[in-house]
């Protein structure tokens, strides 16, 4: 029995090739086999538009795509392979017809294009039928971890452990990187529960280590189970396993998230007069994150200024939770502050940064007005929003972000046009 994959290929009836798309789709070149390391961009989107016209299940796309055998490369097919992944069910029958071409062979990276192509439509029938189809010679290493991601970000844990199992009969042996990729995205998809679990069965096929454990102990960290964190992280120490500074980041983050800062606080202690590691600027951020949440702005001001005494530097994600909570509280002067130490420490501000100040000046503005927004002259409003814009952008080019230039005015259309 044929499988699903090269069914799609076969299956479709030839009586519906409107054949004007092809003939005049691309005039005839000198050399009809371009370097294959410089697809032509006018191959590319000829082909392009062919999977777009072609795509309903009763298309002939194989009698489409003949008239471009001679021309079609390697790089070609990965650069239309790239462009049409929104395609999937299409790209699996060019990918198809392309590889049944004498003499040609995909580049590794067009199958590892196409599997997350038919990975992201959830099209997990087709993606197995094919792979079963190809050569393992076809097949790479990378290829798994993207089956791990899809299938753990699908809900299907199962699928993604028989994906991890199914490694050596295709002749690549899992690693304990291998096993690394599964447990994270297992337990970064919220199916912790499953990581574990197949952590412990598999325990006499690999060294334990603390990476193992800490890629759990954060699972269960974003699931806001403290206690299911400490518990793997008390018996990694009673299993002599020494715990590094990122098992400790993950136990605080897990203590923070579910509210017992204090024992985080004692956990922190703990690993720097106990074990005598030096915290880094993660091992701060779910205090600072805990503040904000908690809208404790001194107690946010305060991690801050332990991490300059340390020389740390937080990320964009964590500065804009302590913006976002200057500005709710009407600290503007001090959020404005804040933004100012991010470009001064090299961490960019981003749109959203940004966005935290714009709405507090919003915010202040409706206050000061005696009536409602929505009742306030056009002409004023727009005034004020042109203000507010031209200082932001002020604030950026002071600082060196990239700004967009404005468009000029356009012309209204009168209105008797």
């Amino acid at each position: 029995m044929r499988s699903a994959a090269r069914w799609l290929v076969s299956a479709a009836p030839r009586r519906l090739r409107p054949r004007s798309l092809c003939s005049a789709a691309l005039p005839e070149p000198a050399d009809p086999r371009p370097d294959p390391a410089d697809p032509d961009p006018q191959l590319v989107g000829a082909l392009c538009r062919v999977l777009s016209d072609f795509r309903g299940p009763r298309h002939d796309l194989h009698a489409a795509l003949s008239g471009f055998e001679a021309r079609l490369t390697p790089a070609a097919a990965a650069a239309v392979l790239r462009r049409c992944r929104n395609l999937p069910v299409p790209s699996l029958r060019f990918f198809l017809f392309a590889a049944a071409l004498p003499g040609f062979t995909h580049l590794s990276e067009s199958l590892l294009i196409l599997a997350r192509s038919l990975a992201s439509a959830r099209l997990f029938p087709l993606l197995r039928s094919l792979l079963s189809d190809l050569p393992p010679s076809a097949l790479s290493r990378d290829l798994f971890p993207l089956l791990f991601r899809a299938y753990a970000r699908a809900g299907l844990p199962d699928d993604a452990v028989r994906a991890f199992s199914s490694m050596e009969r295709f002749g690549f042996p899992p690693t304990l990187a291998d096993l690394h990729t599964l447990l994270f995205a297992l337990s970064h998809n919220g199916l912790v529960e499953h990581a574990e679990a197949f952590f412990r069965d598999s325990g006499n096929q690999f060294d334990v280590s603390a990476k193992s454990y800490t890629i759990l102990i954060s699972g269960w960290a974003v699931a806001t189970k403290p206690e299911n964190a400490q518990k793997l992280f008390d018996e990694m120490v009673e299993r002599g396993v020494e715990p590094e500074v990122p098992a400790y980041n993950a136990l605080i983050d897990a203590l923070c998230r579910g509210g017992d800062v204090a024992l985080a606080q004692a956990q922190l202690k703990d690993m720097q007069l106990s074990r005598g590691l030096i915290p880094d600027a993660a091992t701060y951020g779910p205090f600072l994150r805990s503040a904000c949440a908690a809208k404790d702005a001194r107690a946010a001001l305060r991690v801050l200024d332990r991490m300059r005494a340390r020389d740390l530097t937080p990320n964009v994600f964590t500065y804009n939770a302590v913006i976002r909570l200057l500005c709710d509280l009407g600290e503007i002067d001090e959020a404005y502050n804040i933004l100012c130490e991010m470009d001064n420490r090299g961490e960019k501000p981003d749109v959203w940064s940004y966005n935290a100040l714009l709405s507090a000046h919003c915010k202040l503005k409706e206050v000061n007005m005696e009536s409602e927004p929505s009742s306030q002259n056009p002409a004023d409003m727009t005034a004020f929003i042109d203000e507010l814009e031209q200082s932001i952008n002020d604030l950026k080019a002071e600082m060196g972000t990239e700004m967009p230039a404005k468009k000029p005015d356009e012309a209204k259309p009168s209105d008797s046009a």
